[in-house]
């Protein structure tokens, strides 16, 4: 529910409310409210409400590192599922 924390492990789906956080582990799916932030691991796909953040998980060759975006920023939209392609972000088809 609202503020509330959802976590899932590899290929698991993690779904929190209102300004909750929200992380699922390699080609896992986290889907989180308005304000929330969804974390997905590699290969993942990460969904927020207005006002919320996604971050995804990408391996350089050398270490891992993670895309952030911002929802209403650079064409993200509120409630729409997100994957990376190479850095940037596209909508899941």
């Amino acid at each position: 529910g609202e503020w509330g924390t959802a976590t899932a492990g590899y290929a698991g789906t993690a779904t929190a409310g209102e300004r909750g956080i929200a992380t699922a582990g390699e080609w896992g799916t986290a889907t989180a409210g308005e304000w929330g932030i969804a974390t997905a691991g590699e290969w993942g796909t990460a969904t927020a409400g207005e006002w919320g953040e996604i971050r995804i998980r990408w391996y350089d060759g050398k270490r891992y590192r993670t895309a952030i975006g911002y929802i209403g920023e650079d064409g993200l939209l509120a409630c729409k599922a997100y994957t990376l392609d190479g850095k940037k972000f596209v909508e899941k088809s």
